[in-house]
């Protein structure tokens, strides 16, 4: 039942938080953006609000715990492939001109992302638990 918990907080996190932050000017209203990029910030939302609805679904109504905390997990590696690969498309992990927290020195979106990683992480560990213990 942990693990179901814990995915669940995850799959909440991990949706909730960047469609309130995304969607204000610093990012899908922003009005420098380039209109075609606000189609792939929208895109990008709306599949992990259904990523995490099926996932919530998954858990609760159907009450599967693996494939819930992999599409949790995906949600968190999307992030952080974007993070990885900004090198390569010149990404930056804060915005010009936006004054964002950096907890410990890390950027506020890593930080956040790095707590949903962890709790995912100790998701699985109870969830093969489970698995080895039955």
């Amino acid at each position: 039942m942990t693990s179901k918990y814990l995915t669940t907080i995850c799959l909440l996190l991990g949706t909730t938080l960047p469609l309130i932050v995304d969607t204000g000017s610093t990012h899908l209203l922003n009005p420098d953006w380039d209109a075609h990029s606000r189609v792939h910030e929208v895109w990008r939302l709306s599949t992990n609000i259904f990523i995490a609805a099926i996932g919530l679904y998954l858990l609760w109504i159907s009450n599967y715990l693996l494939l819930p905390a992999l599409l949790s997990s995906c949600i968190v590696l999307g992030f952080f492939s974007a993070i990885f690969t900004m090198s390569l498309y010149g990404g930056v992990t804060i915005g010009e001109g936006i004054d964002e927290p950096n907890p410990f020195g890390i950027p506020a979106n890593i930080f956040v992302f790095l707590i949903i990683a962890i709790i995912q992480s100790v998701s699985f560990i109870f969830l093969f638990k489970i698995d080895k213990d039955k």
